[in-house]
């Protein structure tokens, strides 16, 4: 009878712990997506910004090219933010309201050159950093945040990238 009182115990004692350690876990996670919670409204924030300056812009019949660059600069901010954001609610409709605003700038011939998580080759014109990832296979090199997007315009580079790329050599 006592063996069994203490298989009792011992299992109580183990789904006691089992249950904090599960309950640590969930609180944790519950201030993760907290957090990414407001990254993505403060990225819904400056969508929304975006989206009035280039309506702004349009009405007023053109705009400089360093506004463009300025403002390609902020996409692709928010581009390095949704990337490294992952099953976050309304992380699709940022997304898509990105692809509008290149879009836009398409129509003005001007084209953000997409680098972020793309494979990092000799030879790119580029100005890179960069910074050990061993998550990557062995030999791999992937562009994992870009500070500053190749922009072209009419088919020639009016911008060269700056970007960070993580590598396993």
């Amino acid at each position: 009878m006592s063996t069994t009182l203490l298989v009792i115990l011992v299992f109580a004692t183990l789904m006691f712990v089992a249950a904090v350690i599960g309950r640590r876990s969930f609180h944790r996670l519950q201030g993760e997506l907290g957090n990414l919670k407001t990254q993505l409204n403060k990225a819904n924030k400056e969508n929304a910004l975006l989206m009035t300056e280039l309506v702004q812009i349009k009405k007023k019949g053109g705009i400089s090219e360093s506004s463009v660059l300025s403002i390609i600069g902020d996409i692709s901010r928010i581009d390095n933010n949704l990337y490294h954001m992952h099953d976050v609610p309304g992380r699709k409709q940022i997304q898509k309201s990105l692809e509008r605003m290149k879009v836009t700038f398409q129509a003005e011939d001007y084209t953000l050159v997409p680098l972020l998580g793309t494979p990092y080759r000799e030879g790119m014109q580029v100005s890179a950093v960069f910074v050990p990832d061993e998550t990557l296979p062995l030999g791999r090199s992937i562009i994992t945040s870009v500070q500053k997007p190749q922009v072209n315009r009419a088919g020639r580079m009016i911008q060269a990238a700056t970007v960070t790329v993580g590598q396993n050599v």
